[in-house]
């Protein structure tokens, strides 16, 4: 028997934006969830699920069975010649699984949010980096430089976990410099107690490097590099160099030149180091996609962008981005578990395995609802900084199949 009566449960493991957070209260009552406070913005409205019935599977926008709509997906997945499978926002058991069904029909593997990543990894193919972690930051850093947008419409608790009350090493007096962007008010709140100063700057890249420089013992010349007065980068430059652990953080998907960004950020971090102790700390991993990413590298010693065809893997980062990939191939499985996010335009067939709560503008020709991981199934998830695996838990019990079973129907591998 099913318990409908309310209840809260208590650390709630967050699977969706990368931070790992680990500490929610989330309330159910019979089938509805919601969160009942910790929560950020956006993981409140993620977790939310009203008590309300499950969507239809459908063929060509027709409704079916389930079985009807895995019988489609595997028969145009067995005619396609090039498929596509893109979204990849799903659990680790997941990945597993649609990697499984790519080896057999072949296909290109990339994941909606891997802008960011691969701009992160053109930095490190060009100079490698020296990458710190989340406790690390928590504990010892005490001059943090933030580059770009305040990043917490993105990463909602982000400066709550990185700072907290009582850091084991780090002590007190801890420096925030914001270089381009400012805080907005949820950023400022949980930096209360730091020392936050915010810089313009109109060419990110160009105040690294001057930052850069300066540690470096350089001058500057003229009365602005990159948008920043000299006196401000200097001023910054100081503070960073006599930092005990100063760390750089950006997002490079929100940036226009993220991996020149990133390059510079390290460059800086490596200035650091001569002298003192520093790290960078990129931001990103929404939707499992470290955990996919890994997943990818010890199944087929490559990362995500890859092909598989006839028993080999090729990796091309540009050929093999969604958008480009788009344009050769013939199906697309496109796979969202974790937000209600759309499949892009796209003129051939499309198979969704999808958020129950997708809205299509066109109706894809499967549509095949699936569960959230960490709500309706158990499940596994990397944080943002790759070291650390999370395991989801399940609020409710399951009405829809996960991505790994929906995938291994469709597979043929459940009668």
């Amino acid at each position: 028997m099913v318990d409908t009566g309310k209840h809260i449960v208590e650390d709630v493991v967050c699977g969706f934006c990368g931070l790992g957070c680990d500490d929610l209260r989330v309330e159910v009552e019979g089938r509805a969830v919601r969160a009942a406070g910790t929560a950020c913005p956006e993981a409140a409205k993620l977790l939310q699920r009203m008590d309300a019935a499950d969507p239809d599977f459908s063929r060509y926008g027709v409704p079916c069975s389930a079985q009807e709509a895995f019988d489609e997906a595997r028969a145009l997945l067995t005619a396609a010649s090039t498929p596509l499978f893109a979204g990849l926002g799903t659990d680790i058991a997941g990945g597993q699984a649609l990697l499984d069904l790519a080896a057999g029909t072949g296909g290109v593997f990339d994941h909606a949010a891997s802008i960011g990543l691969f701009r992160n990894y053109t930095a490190t193919q060009r100079t490698g980096w020296l990458a710190t972690t989340l406790a690390e930051v928590r504990n010892r850093c005490d001059v943090l430089l933030v580059i770009g947008n305040d990043p917490t419409p993105n990463f909602g608790r982000l400066f709550e976990r990185l700072f907290p009350d009582t850091p084991l090493f780090a002590g007190e007096g801890r420096k925030v410099i914001f270089l381009g962007g400012t805080p907005g008010t949820r950023a400022a709140a949980q930096l209360a107690k730091a020392d936050v100063t915010s810089l313009p700057a109109t060419d990110l890249a160009e105040a690294l490097a001057a930052l850069a420089g300066l540690v470096g013992g350089r001058s500057l010349a003229g009365e602005s590099i990159g948008g920043v007065p000299a006196s401000e980068l200097a001023a910054a430059a100081t503070a960073l160099a006599a930092a005990r652990y100063a760390v750089l953080t950006w997002n490079a998907a929100d940036l226009d030149e993220g991996d020149l960004v990133a390059e510079r950020a390290t460059a800086l971090a490596d200035a650091l180091n001569v002298a003192t102790r520093a790290g960078v700390f990129p931001l990103g991993g929404r939707d499992n996609i470290i955990g996919l990413n890994q997943m990818m590298l010890w199944r087929l010693g490559y990362p995500l962008r890859t092909a598989i065809r006839g028993g080999t893997s090729e990796h091309d980062a540009a050929l093999y981005a969604t958008s480009t990939a788009l344009k050769d191939a013939d199906v697309l499985v496109w796979v969202s578990a974790f937000r209600p996010e759309p499949p892009p335009p796209f003129e051939g067939k499309t198979i969704v395995l999808g958020h129950a709560e997708t809205a299509f503008d066109k109706a894809p020709d499967v549509f095949i609802p699936v569960g959230t991981p960490g709500i309706d199934h158990a499940g596994t998830v990397f944080r943002m900084d790759s070291i650390v695996s999370l395991p989801l838990g399940a609020l409710r019990v399951a009405t829809l199949p996960g991505v790994a079973e929906a995938v291994r129907r469709i597979a043929g591998g459940v009668a």
